[in-house]
């Protein structure tokens, strides 16, 4: 029997191929002078064996009776569409606002409606967050972020 386990591996094992696949193309290099795929293909292969650790796991235990029909339960369709539309509108705005305002509108609007929380945990949550992620990506990576309205 297919239980939510076996399937959620097997998909999240193809996702796992998938970017193997596309790293690997991207070219690998090595280990002291990796390829633009290095770090896709490497991602890609432990998703691939935390994705079977699951499945091994999932075959082992009984099924359980009418548990796909709970995989869906309490699901709000509402919050799944306004999530998937707030990303969106983040992905539009993040290079003309910047990193550091769209990440704090984007997270601000999630804890308000994905897990609703009180506003004052919601910009302070979002804010360090934020500002977190910058200074792991931007300060201490040297990645670059989109600056937008704040200028470089």
């Amino acid at each position: 029997m297919w239980s939510r386990d076996t399937i959620s591996s097997l998909f999240w094992a193809a996702i796992g191929i998938g970017i193997c696949g596309g790293g690997y193309e991207l070219g690998l290099g090595n280990l002291h002078n990796p390829g633009g795929g290095f770090m896709f293909f490497w991602v890609g292969v432990i998703m691939i064996g935390l994705s079977f650790s699951i499945l091994a796991q999932a075959v082992r235990q009984k099924p359980i009776a009418g548990e796909m029909k709970t995989v869906w339960a309490g699901t709000s369709l509402k919050k799944i569409v306004s999530v998937l539309a707030a990303l969106f509108i983040y992905a539009y705005l993040l290079t003309p606002l910047g990193f550091i305002p769209a990440t704090i509108l984007l997270l601000i609007f999630l804890f308000k409606v994905a897990e609703p929380q009180r506003w004052s945990w919601a910009v302070l949550g979002a804010v360090v967050s934020t500002l977190v992620a910058y200074g792991v990506f931007q300060l201490w990576l040297k990645c670059q972020l989109p600056s937008g309205i704040l200028g470089s």
